[in-house]
């Protein structure tokens, strides 16, 4: 009996030699075969860290700080042809089988959330400019042309992630790199167009409520400037290397500008326009005769444009934090999610506005309906007839086009007047 278990323990001992040999030799082969500036990045890393290349599955391929190490030297030493042959060497044999970490799971889950919020906003918004209103304008021409745009929008981000976005980038397959990079390079071009698209549609809004000469001249102007930023930024992004292909294509040789820096540029007017669109309204706002609450909801409505700020001040920050970053398949999941969100979220604030009046209509026991007026003083006498004539212009482009500030279905016959008219007829608005 102690001789066969004596001899099982040999025939264990010299299974397990023999393994390990044959694992080695294995090793050997597939160590010859990794070009020569990886072998050379390989000396230079796994070297200090102590780790042999006998034992590369589990010291190196466990070890993500000592991986980001060696691609990082190999990114900087070798060619393309030579990257791509160590990075499927490495996928496929040394650590074939050693779980890695991932965050595609996060992006997909993202996107398809904050897609699920928005669309249907849209929908709600432009049910009510047809049901409520019956007339569809530029601002909603706008929002619909943004929503048609956020459909690659949420598409991109989903098949990205399929094909290794959100890994670190020695573990994304050589073969998904350019298309990867094709996709990232249009929904940078999808990002800038949708971003001003809603902020252009904001101040069509404005434009449809609001008859203040003055007022509508600064939104005008403040609107001529985000054509022109729009333009210029769409451009810059299209055209940020000569030639174009040279963005997924590393080979090339091209002239591009410095990304970062126009990256920053972008979030930084992105910030401040939305600043000056949240504010823009604050005056005409204030001149409505209503009680502190209403005031104080409509107020709330319109400064729900400033979340959208916040996100484009979140989406700095992970900008910022990550602009040394040579492992951008990871490192931009942040980025990616929040510029998603900032956009949507723009979206949604350009459109909650105007589901307002729907609201009003088949929720009235939410949304009473009071009357308030907007004469701004005891001052009685009744205007001049050119003064009246004005007047009942000022109405008819609200009667058509201010519902938003008003209340039910009848609000297509009941108006804001200025507020600078001597007396105005009463209005009826939506207690919220």
């Amino acid at each position: 009996m102690n001789l066969t278990m004596r001899g099982l323990h040999i025939f264990i001992f010299l299974a397990t030699l023999l393994d390990l040999a044959l694992a080695q030799v294995d090793l050997s082969r597939v160590l010859i075969k990794i070009p020569k500036c990886t072998q050379l990045c390989s000396l230079k890393v796994l070297g200090p860290a102590r780790c042999p290349l006998t034992d590369l599955p589990n010291c190196l391929c466990t070890n993500t700080t000592l991986q980001e190490e060696l691609a990082t030297c190999v990114l900087g030493s070798c060619n393309f042809t030579d990257q791509v042959v160590s990075t499927t060497i490495a996928q496929n044999e040394i650590c074939e089988g050693v779980s890695q970490p991932s965050r595609s799971t996060e992006i997909i889950r993202d996107v398809i959330i904050i897609a699920s919020v928005t669309f249907p906003v849209v929908l709600l918004r432009f049910l009510s400019r047809s049901i409520v209103a019956h007339r569809i304008w530029w601002d909603d021409w706008m929002i619909g042309i943004a929503a048609l745009l956020m459909v690659p929008m949420v598409v991109i981000p989903i098949l990205n992630a399929q094909r290794g976005f959100g890994k670190h980038f020695w573990d994304v397959p050589p073969q998904n790199v350019t298309l990867l990079r094709k996709l990232y390079y249009v929904s940078q071009l999808l990002y800038v167009v949708v971003q001003n698209l809603a902020k252009i549609s904001i101040l069509f809004l404005y434009l449809r409520i609001f008859v203040n000469p003055r007022f509508r001249l600064y939104t005008k102007i403040v609107m001529g400037w985000a054509f022109c930023h729009t333009f210029a930024f769409l451009m810059a992004d299209a055209f940020q290397c000569v030639p174009v292909k040279a963005v997924w294509d590393t080979t090339i040789d091209a002239k591009c500008i410095n990304l970062q820096t126009l990256i920053y540029a972008g979030a930084g007017f992105s910030i401040v326009e939305d600043f000056i669109i949240v504010l823009l309204p604050i005056s005409e706002l204030r001149s409505l005769k209503l009680d502190l609450r209403k005031r104080i909801a409509l107020f709330f409505m319109f400064a729900l444009g400033s979340f959208a700020c916040i996100t484009s001040m979140v989406r700095l920050k992970y900008i910022i934090s990550y602009s040394n970053s040579v492992d951008l398949t990871w490192a931009n999941v942040d980025i990616v999610i929040w510029s998603i969100l900032e956009t949507f979220m723009a979206v949604i604030c350009a459109s909650l506005v105007c589901i307002r009046p729907l609201l009003v209509k088949y929720l009235p026991v939410i949304f009473p309906v009071t009357e308030v007026s907007e004469s701004r003083g005891s001052d009685m006498k009744s205007p001049s007839w050119s003064r009246r004539l004005s007047l009942k212009a000022s109405s008819k482009l609200r009667n058509e086009n201010g519902i938003e500030l008003l209340s039910d279905d009848d609000e297509a016959r009941v108006g804001l007047r200025d507020n600078k008219s001597n007396v105005t007829p009463p209005l009826r608005v939506a207690q919220v």
